[in-house]
C-alpha cells in the first residue's frame, strides 16, 4: 500500500502549478498540517519541544520538509519519548490539490512509520479556507491503519487561526480520534511569532489525556532564484 501511494505522488508531480508562499507555512504550532507545500527545492525544519504539566520531562520532535515541485514535497518526521528512545520515525509526502488563486485550498498527505513498534500507514485530507483577511481555519480529516489493517482508526482536526498583524497569530482547535478506540477530543490554543519570511518562533498550551506546553521554531531555506 505505501510503495503505491509514493508513486501516485510521484507520477502527479509532473502537473505542478506554483503554490510557494512568500512567508514560511509551518505545519506549527498545533495539530493541524498545513495545507501548503513548501515550494520546489526549499528546505524547512520544524522543531519543538511538548512539556507535560504533571511531571518534569519533555519530548522533542523534528519535522524536515523538501520540496519536490511547487506542489509536492517529502517529508520526514521523528518523534522521541522522554527516555530519548525513537518513539516514531515517519516518511512521507504531501501533494497540492488546488491550483493558485483559489478561494479554498486542499491537500493530501500520506506517510508511514518506519520507526514505531507497529508500522502505521497514515493518510490525510487537509483543507483549508478563509472567513476573512484575519480569520481562517484549516481541517484534516485521515485514518491510521497497519500493516495487517487490523487495527484502523480515524483522526480529525479543526484549528481556527486569527492573526493579529502580520508577524504575531493565535489560534485554537479541537482534535482527536475516532472508529476503533471511540471519539476522542483534545483542545489546545497557542500563538506564533514571525521573525522574517523563513523564521517562525510558536507556544501553546493544551489539553491530551493530560495538560502540555510546547515550544518550537519553523526554519525555512527558500530555494535560489
Amino acid at each position: 500500500m505505501k510503495k503505491l501511494v509514493f508513486l501516485v505522488f510521484i507520477f502527479v508531480a509532473s502537473v505542478a502549478n506554483a503554490q510557494f508562499t512568500e512567508t514560511l507555512s509551518s505545519d506549527r504550532p498545533g495539530q493541524a498540517l498545513s495545507v501548503n507545500t513548501v515550494g520546489k527545492n526549499v528546505f524547512q525544519i520544524q522543531a519543538g519541544f511538548d512539556f507535560p504539566l504533571s511531571n518534569i520531562s519533555f519530548t522533542p520532535s523534528s519535522y524536515f520538509r523538501y520540496g519536490l515541485s511547487e506542489r509536492l514535497e517529502l517529508n520526514s518526521g521523528i518523534l522521541f519519548s522522554d527516555s530519548d528512545d525513537v518513539r516514531s520515525l515517519t516518511i512521507g509526502a504531501r501533494y497540492s490539490l488546488t491550483k493558485n488563486n483559489s478561494s479554498t485550498s486542499s491537500s493530501i498527505q500520506a506517510s508511514y512509520d518506519i520507526g514505531g513498534d507497529e508500522k502505521n500507514t497514515q493518510v490525510v485530507y487537509i483543507f483549508s479556507s478563509n472567513f476573512n483577511d484575519k480569520l481562517s481555519y484549516t481541517a484534516n480529516l485521515g485514518f491510521n491503519v497497519n500493516e495487517d489493517f487490523g487495527d484502523l482508526s480515524g483522526l480529525y482536526v479543526f484549528n481556527l487561526s486569527y492573526a493579529i498583524n502580520t508577524k504575531v497569530g493565535v489560534f485554537a482547535e479541537a482534535f482527536g480520534t475516532f472508529l476503533n478506540s471511540g471519539f476522542e477530543l483534545n483542545l489546545d490554543t497557542g500563538v506564533y511569532f514571525l521573525l522574517n519570511n523563513n523564521l517562525q518562533l510558536d507556544a501553546l498550551l493544551g489539553y491530551n489525556n493530560d495538560l502540555f506546553a510546547s515550544i518550537g521554531v519553523t526554519w525555512r531555506l527558500p530555494s535560489k532564484k
